[in-house]
């Protein structure tokens, strides 16, 4: 028997997470998450960008149903409500609704997500947008592929596309994308990525995208685990940026995150370089 499948949004998904989570600048974030006697989240955050400090406070309950509700306030006034709960085996909707500055609802979406065994499928459609998009993949033995689809009611046309697929061992994946945005020109994107485990504290990876009158993009990255609580990245990419985060667990229940990038291109331009830390508490 093969693996269980692979959603099509996470085909390729650990070379993507090697070079893009821990690497946020420019901004600082502080964010704690607590839990109730009777089940509450809780998880307030603050991000301070410039000059600027931005909030939002969530709170989520799981229902003895099985259905899970979250609710999120932020300081741009925005208040989004989240309904989850599965309505047969293997299937989960997913409600999403938020308001607006200027209306009492400004989305209002639904989504099915099914999974069996080694096929997955998901759709969802946006009522106030009129927007509804599909996602299928299905898994054999090592090969995952799977596509999607954007489709506009209002204009009654395809939006945009992809396709994809990966091939997993043990330790490596190779995966290849294509993707469309139909309203743009020369929009047509490839993106092809490996991922190697190289031992249990060590993993690299390398990412490459072709675009139609673009240069081609290059990224090239790598994790190291100093110990169970020390992480080091890095990531250079074909623009020249060199990328550097480190991730502390400072204690049992607070973890603390550097990351910094220098435009090696601009050396003497200050402004060019960025900085960003976040701070996650967990009691």
């Amino acid at each position: 028997m093969g693996k269980s499948a692979t959603p099509f949004k996470d085909i390729g998904k650990s070379c993507s997470d090697l070079l893009s989570k821990d690497f946020k600048v420019g901004k600082n974030t502080v964010e704690v998450k607590t839990k109730t006697a009777n089940g509450v989240i809780f998880t307030p955050l603050a991000t301070k960008s410039g000059d600027s400090v931005s909030g939002s406070l969530a709170a989520k309950y799981l229902f003895p149903f099985g259905v899970s509700a979250e609710t999120t306030l932020t300081t741009a006034g925005t208040l989004a409500t989240q309904l989850e709960g599965a309505v047969a085996k293997g299937m989960i909707l997913t409600v999403d609704a938020e308001t607006g500055k200027s209306a009492a609802l400004a989305s209002g979406k639904a989504t099915l997500d099914y999974k069996k065994d080694m096929m997955t499928c998901k759709a969802s459609y946006d009522y106030y947008k009129g927007e509804a998009a599909a996602a299928a993949s299905g898994t054999y033995g090592a090969i995952t592929v799977g596509g999607s689809l954007d489709y506009s009611v209002p204009k009654s046309a395809m939006t945009k596309y992809a396709a994809a697929a990966e091939f997993s061992a043990a330790d490596y994946s190779v995966a290849a994308k294509l993707s469309e945005v139909l309203a743009k020109a020369d929009s047509k994107t490839y993106e092809c990525s490996y991922f190697h485990k190289v031992s249990p504290a060590m993993q690299v990876g390398t990412e490459v995208k072709m675009a139609k009158g673009k240069d081609v993009g290059l990224a090239f990255g790598c994790m190291y685990k100093v110990d169970k609580d020390t992480t080091v990245k890095s990531k250079v990419d074909a623009d020249g940026i060199l990328s550097a985060s480190y991730k502390q667990k400072v204690s049992s229940m607070t973890t603390l995150t550097l990351a910094a990038t220098v435009d090696t291109v601009n050396l003497n331009e200050s402004s060019k370089h960025k900085f960003g830390m976040a701070v996650n508490i967990t009691p």
